[in-house]
Parts: C-alpha cells; sequence; structure tokens
C-alpha cells in the first residue's frame, strides 16, 4: 500500500499508519495540540490545521512569503510594511466596471473643464 498524505501525519504522530482518520488518530492529534509542542500556537480541535501541520514539519507554510515576512515570522527582521500590500488588495474589492465610470467620470469633467477654460 502507497503511503499516503494521512499516513504521513499518523507517522510524525506516533500512531499506525491506517490512511484514515480514525479515532486512534484524532485522539493522538488533540493530544499533540494541547501539548503544546512546536513552534506555532495550535489549538485542540483535532483538525490538521495550517499550524498543526507546520508543527509536524508536513510542510512549512513560511517557504510561500515574501523574504521581509518570512524574515519577521522567523524573528530575523523588522515588520514589513503594509501600505503597498493594502492598496493592492483595495483595488480589487471594488469591481472593474467601477474604476471605468470613475475614469470616464474624470475624463468627463477634464474635457467639460477644458471647454469652458476656452471659452
Amino acid at each position: 500500500m502507497l503511503s499516503g498524505s494521512i499516513d504521513l501525519v499518523q507517522k510524525k504522530l506516533g500512531v499506525p499508519a491506517s490512511n484514515k482518520w480514525d479515532p486512534l488518530t484524532l485522539g493522538a492529534l488533540v493530544a499533540y495540540q494541547s501539548s503544546g509542542a512546536g513552534k506555532y500556537p495550535m489549538a485542540p480541535t483535532g483538525h490538521p490545521d495550517p499550524p498543526t501541520l507546520m508543527n509536524l514539519d508536513y510542510y512549512n507554510g513560511v517557504d510561500e512569503l515574501a523574504e521581509p515576512w518570512a524574515d519577521y515570522v522567523n524573528g530575523d527582521g523588522k515588520h514589513p510594511g503594509t501600505v503597498w500590500r493594502d492598496l493592492g488588495a483595495s483595488g480589487s474589492q471594488v469591481p472593474q466596471w467601477t474604476w471605468f465610470a470613475v475614469a470616464a467620470l474624470f475624463i468627463g469633467v477634464g474635457v467639460w473643464t477644458w471647454h469652458k477654460s476656452r471659452a
């Protein structure tokens, strides 16, 4: 039988590999989460959430971060600025047609003021 992702978590928890979320696996997961082991804080929910999987070395979510944020999370750097990130995120919250309408309004006002200034 090929090893699956559940088997890998079971191996890290020290329970027999069954490739199923059985009661033994869930109990071991809750016990691990309650133990406070690992770098990232975990809530004892019995769910294989990202902090739990990161503490089990199943994957490293920090590898997905940009370098300044990875340094900050690892304690090697200062808190990166968030202005450009927040502006980029807020731009995607507004429907695209709204931006076209605002642009058309500004162009219309610009043309109107240009005609008024020529009169």
